[in-house]
């Protein structure tokens, strides 16, 4: 592993707002979906497609970016990736057609930090995989939170178009902050540049699929939990505090799982206890108890497990590979079919539910397939490193 620590003293500070840009300019979108509709004079139905396109990019494009990055360098690809997610964020306010390019670019562009934020830690920082992660998974929490929190009220008061004019200042920021960065652009210079196949390593696809699904259970709670709990009988104000509270109590867990895992000899502890949070979260779902605490409390079971696998994948990145390169092409394998199988997710089981007319079927499917990412978890933690 490379143990160069030549980096600018802005690494830090890039790789937080690094994380703050991963997800917000994409979950913040969804709390003033009915303005956009109205705006451009289109059913608000049709804009759900706004936070699949995101994942659809995920999937197609993180397999080519470790190629992309062997040209032109870690640091320069996510700044031009900060480039193009400003530029993506700003053309969204424009029509409609542009909503959807300019989504697309967003999705392109996030794609590309997703991929290279491990692969760059592993360059600068391969002491500290476990904070650093830490750091960036509760910087992606915490602005999507308030993102989501605070587009709402900055919309209603200015309009919407300025609220995502002030959205799109975030990666802006964080471009004017990363240019220092580029003096210490990393290029592989290893005779395994290129780094492993992982295609062809069966404890990559399992983590593959322990990606894949966890993330299917993850992407389905945020688009269906305040639709569940409205079936409970809550209001549809209760109900967007229950989803609120699902972020909220994913941030403990974005903290610690990165330095637990950095930290264990046997990490398939991890695996078990992230995993049973979802399973009992979910069987909580399926009984006929309603109300906002008890609601609340499994907000807070899913929250933490969700989250808490999340931020233990992405650390694995880094844990299970030995140089820069391999940590670039297990990221890219992962994240590209594994985000395919998360924006499958919230389709089937909406697709169920209307099919059914309840959510029992639905959730008995969130259930078997916890299980499955939980059995992917134990094979890919059967050895220590990926190869």
């Amino acid at each position: 592993m490379n143990n160069s620590v030549k980096h600018s003293r802005l690494l830090i500070p890039g790789i937080f707002l690094l994380g703050a840009c991963m997800r917000t300019p994409i979950t913040s979108i969804p709390s003033i979906v009915k303005e956009i509709a109205q705006s451009f004079n289109i059913p608000e139905t049709s804009l759900g497609i706004l936070t699949t396109i995101p994942l659809i990019c995920f999937g197609l494009f993180s397999v080519i970016i470790p190629a992309i990055s062997r040209r032109w360098g870690n640091e320069t690809t996510i700044a031009i990736s900060l480039a193009l997610l400003t530029i993506g964020s700003l053309m969204r306010i424009a029509n409609y057609s542009m909503l959807i390019w300019g989504t697309i670019l967003v999705g392109v562009a996030i794609t590309f930090i997703n991929v290279l934020l491990p692969a760059l830690i592993t360059d600068n920082l391969p002491t500290r995989v476990g904070s650093m992660t830490s750091l960036y998974n509760v910087a992606l929490s915490l602005f999507s939170a308030i993102g989501a929190y605070a587009i709402t009220p900055l919309a209603q008061a200015s309009g919407w178009h300025f609220a995502v004019t002030i959205l799109s200042l975030l990666p802006l920021i964080t471009l004017l902050l990363w240019i220092p960065n580029l003096r210490f652009n990393h290029h592989d210079h290893q005779s395994s540049t290129k780094g492993a196949n992982m295609w062809k390593n069966p404890r990559a696809w399992a983590m593959l699929i322990y990606f894949g699904a966890s993330s299917f259970i993850f992407y389905t709670i945020v688009a269906w939990l305040p639709a569940m709990s409205e079936s409970a009988g809550m209001s549809h104000t209760t109900a967007s505090i229950v989803a609120s509270l699902f972020q909220l109590f994913s941030l403990p867990a974005s903290f610690a799982a990165p330095v637990l895992a950095a930290r264990l000899q046997n990490r398939q502890i991890m695996v078990w206890v992230t995993g049973a949070l979802v399973v009992i979260g979910t069987i909580l779902l399926m009984l006929p108890i309603s109300g906002f605490p008890y609601y609340a409390l499994i907000s807070a079971l899913l929250g933490l497990g969700t989250a808490g696998t999340f931020s233990f994948t992405m650390t694995l990145f880094s844990l299970k590979t030995t140089n820069a390169a391999d940590t670039s092409s297990l990221s890219g394998m992962v994240q590209s079919l594994g985000y395919f199988i998360a924006a499958i997710g919230p389709v089937i089981i909406g697709q169920l539910k209307a099919m059914t007319n309840n959510w029992a079927l639905s959730e008995i499917v969130m259930l078997i397939v916890t299980v499955l990412f939980i059995i992917a978890g134990l094979i890919t933690e059967h050895r220590r490193l990926i190869n």
